[in-house]
């Protein structure tokens, strides 16, 4: 226990000092972070507090029925993501934490460092429950008007509902790591994980939520939406211990609340327990076969998609051809990179569903609606940017020592990362913006300006990606989904909007003439139509060639 404190002393001396001596730094981030949990958790709050309280009105056993299997499947939910995300956070925290050969030498018993990785594996992966599920409790509790002791027992709840997921990750973890190579394991389950995210996701929007944002939601409309969430019952999953506790505590059985919360801690202990004795006997040597290099003598095959690729880029200079080439075998390498393009998959599904139910009944509605559609479809790439382009460069990471001291031009070196990333995100925003406008029966005009924008869009978004991304590097990251979340990358995100809001602000007078002239048969336009043209074109070369000139002197004047 003295060994175990003295760990967790020095965490959170760290954690103090990030805090406390790069607040001013980090203010800017904090603040805007600060602000979106903010508004996340009172959207969350105002969405589930009007479920609750359209199922409470209903009819009591119906009511109490809907509400029952709602909780039951938010535990479930739950349960099944913290299981996922302490798998994957568990292999990075206890395995291929930089601190953990720091902590090896020292003279503790490698119990005592795992409980602390273990300690932190759990907070890192249940976050979520936090931000996500308190303010559905809260909203559940208001609704019941629960008395005091319900909030009470809130804590005692997601306590040991943590705790249980958390153990059973880490000994799958221990045990995958036990007899399988620590990187491979990682992108596996990071990639299982991501096609997990993916279709939740696509599931919950398949439910239609927003037709509960209405004034007037009939009865049957809010039944049929709970009812779309049912799931067989398992009396015996933590999850079911939880969401009886939660319910009974609500309704003042505070007895047989504390009856279940028993069984969750009860449930903890014992698998606790067990993760730490297995611990002593494989956790060791499995974090040692992970520090272990193995080399093959047998050269693997030149996979066809890359042969073609190749043969595509030999126009090109030699020094960026090699530069594409290393690029696309980084990127494919690297599960934690190209699984993603799942959860990419599900947004692009999402966005296109969303565009073909929405309730436009007349040709206005549509052709203005297309009109927005680029500008959002914008936004869209803005947050693919944010996580691919914007991190291009930071993916060099501490390698990156081989690139500058190389005869590079950075210059040609910058612009081969444009060029690697403008063609496929173009390909995409091409794709959602006429398929969204062949759904909305855009005419030509619109169709037109549509398409040149957002080429126009995705040019500016990826050299502003690329440029900022330079001006603002993080070589040094265990994740490199960190770096997006840096301030340069808040800062880019913001630079973004700004850019694609401009874009689209200058495209309301030709549209309004547009529009004018269709429905009225009246011109009311004049040169401010070719103004407006201009400003658009230049605006876009500014986005995408001023950060890039501002990012190869950037580069210039860097010390590693």
């Amino acid at each position: 226990m003295t060994q175990l404190l003295q760990i967790l002393k020095l965490r959170s001396t760290i954690i103090h000092n990030s805090i406390v001596y790069g607040f001013r730094k980090k203010l800017f981030k904090l603040s805007i972070l600060f602000t979106l949990a903010l508004l996340f958790v009172i959207g969350d709050y105002i969405f589930f507090y009007r479920i609750i309280t359209y199922l409470y009105r209903l009819p009591l056993d119906v009511g109490e029925l809907l509400i029952t299997q709602l909780l039951s499947i938010i535990f479930l939910t739950f349960l099944s993501m913290l299981l996922f995300s302490n798998v994957i956070t568990a292999i990075s925290t206890i395995y291929l934490s930089s601190d953990l050969e720091l902590l090896m030498s020292f003279p503790f018993k490698i119990s005592t460092v795992f409980i602390s990785k273990f300690l932190q594996t759990a907070i890192n992966s249940s976050w979520m429950i936090l931000i996500f599920g308190l303010p559905i409790f809260t909203a559940y509790g208001v609704v019941y008007n629960a008395s005091l002791s319900y909030y009470l027992l809130l804590i005692p709840v997601i306590l040991p509902f943590i705790v249980i997921p958390a153990a059973i990750g880490v000994l799958i973890t221990m045990l995958l790591m036990r007899f399988f190579p620590a990187k491979k394991t990682y992108q596996v389950m990071t990639f299982l994980g991501l096609i997990f995210g993916a279709g939740l996701v696509m599931f919950f929007r398949f439910l239609k939520p927003e037709v509960l944002l209405g004034k007037d939601v009939p009865d049957d409309v809010i039944v049929q939406f709970v009812e779309g969430l049912k799931v067989p019952d398992y009396p015996l999953l933590p999850s079911s211990w939880a969401a009886k506790a939660i319910i009974n505590g609500a309704n003042g059985m505070i007895d047989s609340s504390i009856t279940y919360i028993f069984y969750l801690f009860l449930i903890a202990f014992l698998f606790f327990v067990l993760v730490v004795l297995s611990s002593k006997k494989i956790y060791h040597a499995g974090w040692a076969s992970a520090h272990e290099s193995f080399k093959t003598s047998k050269r693997r095959r030149e996979p066809v998609f890359y042969i073609v690729i190749e043969r595509f880029l030999k126009k090109l200079f030699t020094v960026q051809k090699n530069l594409f080439m290393k690029d696309i075998k980084l990127f494919f390498r690297d599960t934690a990179q190209w699984s993603q393009l799942f959860m990419l998959g599900a947004l692009v599904i999402v966005y296109v569903f969303n565009i073909r139910n929405l309730p436009l009944d007349s040709l206005f509605l549509k052709n203005l609606t297309s009109v927005l559609n680029h500008g959002l479809a914008g936004v869209v790439l803005s947050a693919i940017a944010v996580r691919f382009v914007f991190t291009a460069v930071s993916l060099e990471g501490k390698y990156f020592w081989a690139i500058y001291s190389s005869p590079i031009d950075f210059k040609k070196f910058l612009w081969e990362k444009f060029w690697m990333y403008f063609i496929p995100l173009l390909i995409l925003a091409e794709i959602l913006v006429i398929v969204s406008n062949l759904f909305l029966d855009a005419d030509s005009y619109i169709m037109a300006i549509s398409i040149i924008s957002i080429f126009l869009i995705t040019a500016g978004l990826v050299g502003m990606g690329i440029g900022m991304g330079t001006i603002y590097p993080v070589f040094k990251y265990e994740n490199i989904a960190e770096v997006a979340m840096s301030t340069g990358g808040i800062l880019y995100m913001i630079m973004s909007f700004i850019f694609i809001g401009v874009i689209v602000v200058l495209e309301s007078r030709p549209v309004y003439v547009h529009f004018y002239k269709r429905f009225l048969f009246y011109n009311i336009g004049g040169i401010e139509i070719y103004i407006c043209y201009a400003l658009i074109f230049l605006l876009s070369l500014a986005a995408t060639f001023i950060p890039m000139i501002l990012g190869t002197k950037a580069l210039k004047k860097m010390e590693l």
